[in-house]
């Protein structure tokens, strides 16, 4: 068993390490004298942790294959990924082959279930699946909502039976391939050649983006009252969607501030401190107030539940409101369509 480990080790470490991540303090000079140098370490920072959290997650896997760890330990892990992909999901800016990865990390709406007839699938198989097989198959088999129905739907097959098992861990090692790759784009800030006006208008579309796309991750199970569908809630089989949602609004104030060298910063040396204070009040009362234990899907389809969800919809919105409105006209900013309006 502990030749398995260390071979797995090993394999991961190869295949993941081929590119090596610079360490934060030496990348270039160059970046730290742009103004957009506080955000890109912000995102720098969201990407590696995401990188390695997926890293973990497939060697938690091999540990629960090997009996080492409990179920309810290895979906504590599937968490923590989530927790960080929440950081860098639906931004839409950024680089362009981490962006391009992004659609194999998750795959939502998944309108027609798409996740689970796919899974389903590779599992009615008599074979197991490589990590290169995999990575070749549906985008619907190769990420976060692959694992979270491998560990909560009830259909999951996962046992620490052999067959099942190499399976699941390769789903999570191609997941852990991708997140490194999002992790090496990373490290070189996409930025740096903006001037001033340009890099404004890209944060604040990197802001209102990530506000746009966790507004749809609510509209889409709130649907018509009296009509909600809550399977098209994002983390449905894990009761994670509100959980997920708060780490949206979590990273989003990080990229506000910034470490002080962010929007805040920018607003306040404008002369606006009372559009910042609106703003960092805002965020501060929708984290006090946003639901910690409540599920998504089971809230939707109660009157009282609804309400509640769609007063937290309320909150999000004005800050959308904030940013992609007064913020913009501020700084002079046109914010063009994002890839979630007319969805």
């Amino acid at each position: 068993m502990i030749c398995r480990k260390l071979f797995l080790a090993g394999a991961i470490f190869s295949v993941l390490s081929g590119c090596q991540t610079r360490p934060i303090d030496n990348i270039t000079l160059s970046k730290n004298q742009h103004v957009s140098h506080g955000v890109y370490e912000v995102e720098l920072n969201s990407a590696r942790l995401f990188r390695d959290e997926s890293k973990k997650l497939t060697m938690d896997m091999q540990s629960y294959c090997d009996g080492e760890i409990s179920r309810s330990a290895l979906q504590g892990s599937w968490f923590r990924v989530m927790s960080k992909w929440m950081a860098i999901q639906g931004q839409g800016r950024g680089p362009e082959a981490a962006l391009a990865q992004s659609w194999n990390i998750q795959l939502w709406p998944d309108k027609k279930n798409t996740t689970g007839r796919k899974m389903r699938a590779i599992f009615s198989s008599s074979k197991s699946w490589s990590q290169e097989e995999i990575a070749n198959q549906s985008v619907a088999v190769q990420g976060v909502g692959a694992i979270e129905w491998l560990l909560f739907d009830q259909a999951s097959p996962l046992t620490r039976e052999d067959k099942t098992c190499k399976t699941a861990v390769a789903i999570t090692e191609n997941l852990a391939i991708n997140a490194q790759e999002i992790g090496e784009a990373w490290e070189i800030n996409p930025w740096s050649d903006l001037d001033e006006q340009q890099w404004y208008s890209e944060y604040i579309s990197l802001l209102s983006n990530q506000l746009s796309y966790s507004l749809k991750k609510m509209t889409l199970p709130l649907a018509k009252f009296g009509h909600p569908r809550p399977y098209f809630s994002e983390s449905w089989r894990s009761q994670a969607s509100l959980q997920n949602l708060k780490s949206n609004i979590l990273a989003m104030q990080r990229l506000y501030l910034a470490g002080g060298n962010g929007l805040d910063k920018v607003l306040r040396d404008r002369g606006n401190a009372y559009l910042a204070d609106r703003i960092v009040r805002q965020f501060e009362f929708m984290i006090d107030t946003w639901p910690s234990e409540e599920s998504l899907f089971e809230l939707v389809q109660s009157k009282s539940g609804y309400q509640n969800v769609y007063s937290q919809f309320n909150k999000l919105e004005h800050l959308q409101y904030l940013i992609h409105e007064e913020v913009a006209v501020e700084l002079g900013v046109i914010i063009g369509f994002n890839s979630t309006d007319g969805d």
